[in-house]
């Protein structure tokens, strides 16, 4: 079975593309292995150099360093945790606000208030700037599009970001067919800081099946920050067939893509994946 793997966010590392992403193929190799799928030929998409390029990217990050869009993403995400509304509120304002409310999560997910800062820092950044019309966003796609094209996965997984990278370009991907798509941990049904902006844009409030794909399954911790809100996949696009709860963790790793690859379900969906002769014509 050939898998491709799209990462999420905080992937950035030092070295060229093409090693990074033979590294990232052996991690994600030896995780789908642990949770009980062996044999798999497994390739990984690395992308995090090109948001990088941009000048988003760093190993450290604060609250007050964000610009307005991407302490804005922050408040729609917070806004789906029933914590008090901070929109329409000056920056400096807001900024305080969002410190209050990741101080609740931190104390909700038990974990240290840094790393958490850290995490949502990050989060914003990298996918406010693949949502932002630019060259690196053309950039990422294009070589997401060529990993696709190259390896012609039986089952692409895309976790976090990569899910919203993984639907956009396989809307627009003709020259494969990919019998599944898996989505771990995915935001893209999260209201005005995703699911608004994504392209090709819902259609009366709904999105759909992207049209290289046959199937297409989620899975997501209910406790994870990022795939919100719970069930949202299902309940926002068209032609989901699967979106399962799916645990992981209960701290700060409850996002982090080794945790998703180890699971149960995912090699039970994994075990089901038509291979070479047996795809769908």
């Amino acid at each position: 079975m050939k898998v491709l793997g799209i990462h999420g966010i905080g992937n950035l590392r030092d070295g060229k593309e093409p090693e990074i992403a033979v590294q990232l193929s052996e991690l994600w190799a030896r995780y789908l292995a642990e949770g009980g799928t062996t044999g798999s030929d497994v390739r990984v998409a690395y992308y995090a150099d090109l948001l990088e390029d941009a000048g988003h990217q760093g190993e450290d990050g604060r609250l007050e360093d964000l610009t307005e869009s991407e302490s804005q993403f922050l408040a729609d995400l917070f806004d789906q945790q029933e914590l008090p509304e901070p929109a329409g509120v000056a920056q400096g304002w807001l900024t305080f606000l969002l410190r209050t409310q990741l101080q609740d999560i931190v104390a909700s997910k038990a974990c240290s208030p840094g790393v958490m800062e850290w995490f949502m820092v990050r989060l914003a950044r990298e996918v406010c700037l693949y949502l932002q019309p630019s060259a690196a966003r053309e950039a990422v796609q294009e070589r997401v599009r060529e990993a696709i094209v190259a390896h012609q996965p039986d089952v692409v997984i895309a976790h976090s970001l990569g899910s919203v990278i993984a639907y956009e370009v396989l809307h627009d991907c003709l020259d494969v067919q990919v019998p599944l798509l898996i989505t771990l941990g995915s935001p893209l049904a999260m209201p005005k800081a995703v699911f608004h902006r994504l392209t090709p844009s819902p259609d009366k409030g709904r999105g759909e099946k992207p049209r290289a794909v046959h199937r297409w399954a989620n899975l997501a911790d209910p406790g994870d920050l990022i795939a919100l809100p719970v069930k949202g996949i299902s309940r926002r696009f068209d032609g989901v067939e699967s979106d399962e709860h799916c645990s992981v963790h209960q701290t700060y790793r409850f996002h982090h893509v080794e945790q998703y690859l180890k699971t149960d379900k995912l090699a039970r969906l994994l075990a089901g994946v038509p291979t070479g002769d047996e795809q769908p014509a």
